[in-house]
């Protein structure tokens, strides 16, 4: 039986010669055509340069990764950007749980995170922290410097913050000039009342008692209005025992202050000697307050809580009571009689 074929020859019996032929044309090209090598995974791009597959990794890898998997005949290998690009993958990702996971403990760490927070004044402190133990003083002073010229200048607490930070510097590893120069600089870059009194309280805290004194005189001088400066500088003085200088403080106080500021720095030296001197002499200012203002329920509130936390019964229940006092008073004059309303105008047109 005879079938036909689509070559031009015409019609041909099937069979062997067919088959012969096909052989015949197939051996030249089995011949020409080159080994696979499959030692090194197959090279999916043999006749172009090495330049276009690097280029061309990059679709390769998004086409495999929507085709699902590979259907050839073995496993490929990963190219060396895909390996690379995944190793840089995993480092970011060890730098970003290292940064969030504990402090920082490099430069480059404290550079890395005040990228993300330039204006977090507490990043900028332990920088200088960090720098100072290192034993690098001026790096420390440099990293201050930089914090206060990259911090916004809306942000006036977090430049405050790194003022005293540098005023702290100075006065544990700089000079009196160092610490004087940069104390008159953060005076004109702050509010001087506040620089005045933090400054005041780091000289405290660094046991310089000599100091602190010089610098709340100084305050009171220069701010003698402020009821502030006059209770703390009272407070510091209690505080090193100076019953006489913190006593004497008050009449000078009440001197500069104007009257509506009196009442309140009278119950807060009353409330010191309470707390730091003598208990008896606060409770005799506190009897002449209540007695000179006994409308103020505020003011009988302050003193009874005084002598509550003194833990004395009999003292609390010896406190005469308020409203006695305010029975005793004149009543109240009437309110004033609201004036009538006024008419309504006329509104009928006249004819």
């Amino acid at each position: 039986m005879l079938e036909e074929s689509d070559n031009d020859g015409g019609e041909q019996p099937a069979g062997a010669p067919v088959k012969k032929a096909r052989k015949a044309g197939s051996a030249p090209a089995a011949a020409a055509a080159p080994a696979l090598n499959l030692s090194g995974g197959f090279n999916w791009n043999a006749t172009g340069s090495d330049d276009d597959a690097s280029d061309s990794d990059d679709d390769d890898d998004d086409d495999a990764d929507l085709a699902g998997p590979s259907t050839s005949a073995g496993p490929a290998a990963p190219t060396k950007k895909s390996a690379s690009a995944a190793a840089k993958k995993g480092i970011q990702h060890d730098f970003t749980g290292d940064l969030a996971s504990k402090t920082p403990e490099s430069t480059s760490d404290y550079e890395r995170l005040l990228l993300s927070s330039p204006d977090a004044s507490f990043l900028w402190i332990q920088y200088m922290s960090f720098q100072l133990s290192m034993s690098e003083v001026q790096k420390a002073r440099d990293v201050g410097r930089r914090a206060l010229a990259t911090i916004a200048f809306r942000e006036e607490q977090e430049k405050l913050n790194v003022w005293l930070a540098l005023l702290n510097l100075e006065n544990a590893y700089g000079t009196a000039d160092e610490l004087e120069r940069t104390f008159k600089e953060a005076i004109q870059f702050n509010e001087p009342k506040t620089v005045h009194l933090r400054m005041a309280a780091i000289f405290e805290q660094a046991a310089k008692p000599a100091e602190a004194s010089e610098m709340f005189a100084r305050a009171a001088k220069k701010f003698s209005q402020s009821a502030k400066v006059w209770t703390l500088y009272g407070e510091f003085l209690f505080g090193q025992a100076d019953l006489e200088g913190a006593r004497a403080l008050l009449p000078r106080a009440l001197k500069s202050l104007p009257k509506r500021k009196h009442i309140k720095t009278i119950v807060r030296f009353a409330q010191l000697e309470y707390r730091l001197a003598d208990g008896e002499r606060g409770r005799t200012i506190f009897e002449g307050i209540v007695e000179t203002y006994p409308k103020r329920l505020d003011l009988w509130n302050v003193y009874i809580d005084l002598e509550a936390k003194t833990g004395d019964v009999q003292a609390v229940r010896s406190v005469p009571s308020p409203f006695p006092l305010l029975l005793s008073l004149p009543p109240l004059p009437p309110p004033p009689t609201p004036p009538p309303p006024p008419r309504p105008p006329n509104l009928r047109r006249r004819r």
